[in-house]
């Protein structure tokens, strides 16, 4: 792996590297071949205190919040883009190597990244109040003023560490708000790379961005301190709920916003392009070797095309290369870690002998190293069966029952306990409207799936979470309104 500009055992808080108060130790793998590539420091609640202090005195006294105008934070990040982008050949091949995703992936990821901190740049100096008219006093001036909603503290997901990362901390430091980030304990490298670019640039004061490491304990720690004013949490539905008890139980409620877990149907009608909807299909859910919220693991398809679609993804989900994540062919990389293979072995199992699901291709172990697993489709698979209905987080495809009318569908659908995504693959314009109208998920694709956009927000309904990540709705999300009544004749 190519040397590190930074030693991974020290932690970032308060514009320092320092050494962690603790003794214990997390070992990071390279999931292509189990081997330790590197050990970086299981941090503990003084830890996470220190760097809530430093994120709450930055926000109420330092100049970050208190002298820098929107202009200057804009250009902060904008300084921020320029240097992520000079080293993006080191991000992407550290990232590749710790997440096993395809070098050609990363860059994809990296453009992500980089047009990210540049988008929301563009919000810093924009942030506007209103002016509301005198309703029953001629002297009484009303307005309201946006402000930072204060200190955040986020808790990254393993499978997206640095586009993630972009997603909460561009549009937080663009309202002016201090951060305390927590990666995923399998993922921490590209983060801390992120911590040195924020050293390097020397444009944000100490205290701004505040990095600790390691798992539960101190997430737990960050979801309880009461310095910090907002919580956002990507990750399961089920530590979701936990984040949301938490924040609540506190001595101060503060707000939270959760992206959580996804079983997103896509549904293919007679009239579409078979050949190409196969390949958006597979790609849809086989994209970062199944491990995305959003993955296209529900496929619908019509009775009347059902028998001729079969072999088509078939064809599609057996060229999918699987190699060494660095080569330029390589189209999909292993699971992250031993816990998530072997999760995902389980539910390959409970397809087959529980579900009693047939299976059209894959559901082995490959390659005899890591935690490589072959992409794998089920087919008349039961719309209730546990592999259809329970988030697997991996390269696996239910091909559901075939179906008859879209109403049946829609109304299956809707009674899911996730809201997270969903296509739909048609000419048809009134299906297409019926389907994008009816449905309730935050995303629908029609014919396409998995793109995304800095300027379109993300985010579910019920089990998949509430709040919104990108566009305006996510920069809106890290600021609170506030009302100024002045009697003028005072």
């Amino acid at each position: 792996m190519t040397k590190l500009p930074f030693d991974e055992k020290l932690i970032y808080i308060n514009g320092k590297w320092s050494a962690s108060t603790s003794t214990q130790t997390c070992n990071v793998e390279n999931p292509d071949t189990a081997e330790v590539i590197a050990v970086v420091p299981e941090c503990t609640a003084e830890d996470l205190d220190q760097a809530a202090q430093a994120a709450y005195t930055a926000f109420h006294d330092g100049p970050w919040v208190n002298e820098y105008s929107g202009a200057q934070r804009r250009d902060a990040m904008l300084a921020l883009a320029d240097a992520i982008e000079e080293h993006r050949h080191n991000i992407e091949l550290i990232e590749s190597i710790n997440t096993g995703k395809p070098i050609s992936d990363m860059r994809g990821e990296l453009d992500d990244t980089i047009d990210l901190f540049r988008h929301f740049a563009g919000y810093a100096d924009k942030v506007e109040g209103r002016h509301i008219a005198a309703q029953t006093n001629s002297t009484l001036e009303g307005y309201t003023t946006k402000v930072p909603v204060g200190v955040v503290g986020f808790i990254n997901a393993f499978n997206y560490p640095i586009c993630l990362l972009a997603w909460k901390v561009a549009p937080a430091l663009a309202a002016g708000c201090t951060i305390v980030f927590k990666p995923g304990p399998q993922t921490p490298l590209t983060t801390q790379y992120f911590a040195h670019l924020v050293d390097q640039t020397g444009k944000f004061p100490p205290g701004v961005f505040n990095v600790v490491l390691g798992g539960v304990g101190v997430g737990q720690a960050l979801v309880d301190h009461d310095l910090i004013d907002k919580i956002g949490f990507t990750g399961s539905v089920a530590t979701g709920k936990h984040v949301i008890r938490s924040t609540a139980s506190t001595r101060n409620v503060r707000a939270t916003s959760v992206e959580l877990g996804g079983k997103s149907p896509g549904v293919v009608m007679p009239d579409a392009d078979l050949e190409k909807t196969a390949k958006l299909a597979v790609s849809g859910c086989m994209s970062n070797a199944g491990m995305n919220c959003n993955a296209l693991t529900r496929l619908w398809v019509h009775r009347s095309i059902y028998d001729k679609f079969l072999p088509l993804l078939k064809a599609a989900a057996e060229a999918i290369t699987l190699d060494t994540p660095q080569l330029e062919t390589t189209e999909m990389g292993p699971l992250i870690d031993c816990r998530q293979y072997k999760r995902v072995l389980e539910y390959i199992r409970i397809g087959k002998e529980e579900d009693k699901a047939a299976v059209l291709t894959g559901g082995e172990p490959t390659l005899g190293r890591g935690y490589w697993i072959q992409p794998t489709l089920f087919y008349n698979v039961s719309p209730t069966a546990r592999i259809a209905t329970e988030e697997i987080f991996g390269p696996v495809l239910s091909v559901l029952e075939p179906f008859d009318s879209l109403d049946e569908v829609i109304e299956i659908e809707r009674k899911s306990e996730f809201g997270l995504a969903a296509g739909i693959f048609s000419r048809n314009h009134q299906d297409i409207s019926k389907f994008t109208r009816k449905l309730r998920s935050g995303t629908i694709w029609v014919n396409t799936f998995n793109p995304l956009y800095s300027y379109l927000p993300f985010g579910g309904f019920r089990n998949s979470g509430f709040g919104r990540e990108l566009g305006y709705e996510s920069f809106d999300g890290y600021l609170v309104s506030k009302a100024i009544i002045d009697d003028i004749s005072y």
